[in-house]
């Protein structure tokens, strides 16, 4: 991290009576203040090295409206400050903890939070650069478009990076973006333990820091919502500054305006600017949108906006997972009218089955009456043997009778009749019921 000349010429040690002096010991010596850089509403940061001597920037937690400097130690300037203070001094370190674990090539790196002299610090990386709003008004630098554009992009992937951490940085401006000695940008001076410091107490509020033509409206209403498209204004503000070398209009004066049913102050940098694409200028113009609906909503969506290759990219991307869903759903349809299909010839095996099975009961059981007839026909045609045997032996009978009593003698020994002997056919039917079948395809003789 590192200020621009015109920072060091207008926030000097003097300025500031309350400022660590150069030689100042910090951490039982692990740090030792080299020079005063700035401050601002929630704290000064210097310059130092540590016990290494490498140059680092200690941030140090100094609200000047509520504490003052005793004998170096920070102290509140009141009772009634006190709470307060406190609460500033707990959620900046907790902040500074958290913003600790952001690693990226273009957010300046905090590797150290400490306490000490009753407040607290952290220790962040030393950029050799100049920031961006010296860049600007340099009247000896001229950036080219292709640089304005490259140093967005990697602003975006930057914001990109804290938003999917859950992080909002709330104070992006042309003078909180170092540019290093290799011309990439560097995001610095995170601004959220400012708004969780106003959430800790509404006695805070007026330490809660706006930039007239960089904030969105809603920083200047406590407790109102602020997402991703917060930070995109700023964001866009900072490149509107960059194109037109000055500031938008301030959003409240914008927000005054619209509400009064006047023309919104606003300027368009769409069709202004012929050296940059019309994609690249109108998507600075919709991230500066005064209501937060009409904004750009995400840094990704932006980032595809204006890189044309990230672009065609991403169209590729998604042409594919179109191809993709595509051949997911074809597989779909064809495994669907497979296991129809499957279904169907199933349905259709176990119908011939199940008349196979049908043909094959109705052959057993004609073959079941056709033995069941021939068992009948040969009954009877046994009962037919034996009823003209009976006939044969009864005509012999009468005969000899007959002669019997052509001689006198008498029928037979006992003098009583030979029982009748009972046909085959009878003794094997019940009751006599049937003494009959069919034969030959005729009826029997009897029944």
């Amino acid at each position: 991290m590192n200020a621009g000349p015109h920072q060091l010429e207008a926030t000097s040690a003097e300025s500031f009576a309350d400022a660590l002096k150069p030689g100042t010991e910090l951490l039982h010596g692990q740090f030792r203040i080299e020079k005063f850089l700035n401050a601002g509403g929630f704290g000064m940061t210097y310059l130092a090295r540590d016990s290494l001597d490498r140059i680092v920037v200690i941030k140090e937690c100094f609200p000047s409206s509520m504490c003052c400097r005793n004998n170096g130690r920070v102290m509140a300037r009141s009772r009634q400050h006190q709470a307060e203070f406190d609460a500033v001094v707990k959620h900046f370190g907790a902040e500074a903890r958290r913003l600790s674990k952001l690693q990226h090539p273009h957010i300046v790196g905090i590797h150290q939070v400490f306490e000490d002299n009753l407040t607290a610090y952290m220790a962040l990386d030393f950029v050799r650069g100049r920031d961006l709003l010296d860049t600007i008004e340099d009247p000896k630098m001229k950036l080219h478009p292709r640089d304005v554009k490259g140093i967005l992009l990697r602003c975006l992937d930057a914001v990109h990076y804290i938003h999917t951490n859950d992080v909002l940085h709330r104070d992006i401006s042309p003078d909180n973006i170092l540019i290093d000695g290799k011309g990439n940008p560097v995001l610095i001076d995170f601004g959220a333990a400012k708004e969780e410091a106003t959430r800790a107490s509404r006695a805070l509020s007026a330490l809660h820091v706006v930039k007239d033509g960089y904030s969105p409206h809603e920083f200047y209403i406590a407790g109102s919502t602020q997402d991703a498209s917060s930070d995109l204004y700023s964001l866009g503000a900072t490149f509107y500054h960059v194109l037109t070398g000055e500031a938008p209009p301030d959003s409240q004066a914008r927000v005054s305006a619209i509400a009064a049913d006047r023309p919104d102050p606003y300027r368009p940098l769409a069709g202004n600017f012929p050296q940059f694409e019309d994609a690249f200028l109108h998507a600075i113009d919709k991230a500066l949108s005064v209501f937060p609906p009409d904004r750009i909503q995400s840094a990704r969506e932006w980032i595809e906006l204006v890189d044309t290759e990230r672009r065609r990219s991403a169209a590729l991307q998604q042409a594919e997972l179109d191809r993709q869903i595509e051949i997911s759903i074809s597989k779909l349809v064809r495994e669907t009218n497979q296991a129809v299909e499957a279904d169907i010839q199933a349905q259709k095996a176990k119908q011939v089955a199940e008349r196979k099975e049908a043909q094959r009961l109705q052959k057993l059981v004609q073959e079941q009456q056709r033995k069941r007839k021939k068992t009948l026909d040969e009954l009877a045609m046994l009962d037919d043997e034996t009823f003209q045997e009976e006939q044969a032996q009864a005509s012999r009978a009468s005969a000899e009778r007959s002669a019997q009593r052509a001689h006198g003698a008498p029928p037979n020994s006992t003098g009583s009749p030979q029982p009748k002997k009972r046909s085959l056919l009878s003794r094997v039917l019940p009751f006599g019921l049937l003494r009959g079948t069919f034969r030959s395809g005729g009826r029997s003789d009897y029944l």
